[in-house]
């Protein structure tokens, strides 16, 4: 009777579904070969091509699901990427021309990924087209365009840069039914974010259909960091080591009664320093009045973090992971380019942030203790 429940039970359990995607990359292309794929989110390891001919790259790639992968020339990124696909099933073929891989078949949603994608990188290349106008006006004109002509560029500028932007809000609006928004979420999320707001990534993730699909776990991260900024928000705790190497927690800064101001930096980066002699000059002046700030530093070794704050003479707490742009505190607080800062109250929530540089800062700092 044990035997028999036991294989009644094995009978039903459902077997695992596979499908098998097979990717052709033809065309031009070039050196080094595109001989590798892998997925956004490093969600599966990268994979080799499993035929490489002189005119045709093969690979096949066997899923429980459908996702996007990326066509790639080397093996750690340091060659642009070839082309996005979404690996469901149907036999796919990229096309390199000119140093551009195309979708030029596939799956209806593929086609649609490469609809958008063409459409976007039309828009794209008025930009490339419009900077070397710029180049060449400049060279007519010794380094000095004439204000018309000037004004000029900057209207197309805008113009362009509108139509870049709504090129993306479209491919994601004209595609909720399969995973093309999926390519575009993943690649742009900032760029919504900025653009259409957060609310609009919210609105359309709420309602999309494939919003559980593991590879937006990034997006979400994106979203639920960018509340963490957001006014109102409650500090979210960060573990790092001072520059004694002793652990130090964020929290034991902010919320204890005083103003704080953490700044996300690094030593490497030169925006970074030429914002500090500013801090530096509101830390002196408010610092006996209750203003506090607290440098997190994305820098990957302790001798340059350490040399930086003794050649700038940085007199505020300093607390490192040392993990660069791997930092925890990237993924916690949504930090994607520095510097950024964000203001606590004393009650330990956000009032300001995180592009308040410069004179904003100043003037955010005298409206609370003038």
């Amino acid at each position: 009777m044990t035997m028999l429940a036991t294989l009644c039970l094995a009978g039903c359990v459902e077997t695992e579904t596979r499908t098998s995607t097979e990717i052709k990359v033809v065309g031009e292309l070039g050196e080094p070969k595109p001989i590798y794929l892998n997925t956004f989110g490093k969600l599966s390891p990268i994979q080799q091509a499993q035929s490489v001919e002189d005119s045709i790259i093969t690979f096949v790639l066997d899923t429980t699901e459908a996702f996007v992968v990326v066509i790639d020339r080397c093996i750690d990124k340091s060659s642009p990427l070839v082309c996005s696909v979404i690996a469901d099933g149907t036999p796919i073929e990229v096309t390199i021309k000119d140093g551009v891989g195309e979708i030029t078949k596939g799956s209806e949603q593929n086609m649609k990924l490469a609809e958008a994608r063409n459409q976007l990188r039309a828009a794209e290349n008025k930009i490339v087209d419009l900077r070397k106008e710029y180049g060449k006006l400049r060279e007519k004109y010794n380094g000095s365009i004439p204000a018309v002509a000037e004004a000029d560029l900057d209207k197309r500028w805008d113009e362009i840069d509108a139509e870049i932007k709504a090129a993306k809000k479209q491919a994601v609006l004209d595609n909720a039914d399969n995973l093309v928004p999926v390519f575009f979420l993943c690649k742009y999320a900032n760029d919504y974010i900025n653009d259409h707001g957060m609310e609009f990534v919210d609105s359309f993730l709420t309602a999309y259909k494939h919003k559980d699909h593991k590879q937006l776990e990034y997006v979400f991260r994106v979203i639920a960091g960018e509340k963490n900024k957001k006014e109102g928000a409650e500090v979210v705790d960060f573990v790092g080591k001072d520059l004694e190497g002793k652990e130090c927690h964020l929290t034991d800064y902010v919320g204890k009664g005083k103003y704080v101001l953490v700044d996300f930096w690094a030593s490497w980066c030169g925006p970074c320093r030429a914002e500090i002699p500013n801090i530096k000059a509101n830390y002196e002046k408010y610092k006996e009045k209750g203003f506090e700030v607290v440098g997190i530093s994305l820098d990957y070794k302790q001798e340059n973090w350490e040399t930086c704050v003794q050649e700038m003479d940085i007199p505020w707490p300093q607390i490192s992971d040392l993990k660069g742009w791997d930092s925890e505190v990237c993924s916690l607080y949504n930090i994607w380019a520095i510097p950024q800062v964000l203001l606590y109250a004393p009650d330990g929530k956000v009032i300001a942030g995180p592009w308040l540089h410069g004179e904003a800062l100043g003037q955010k700092l005298a409206e609370i203790f003038e």
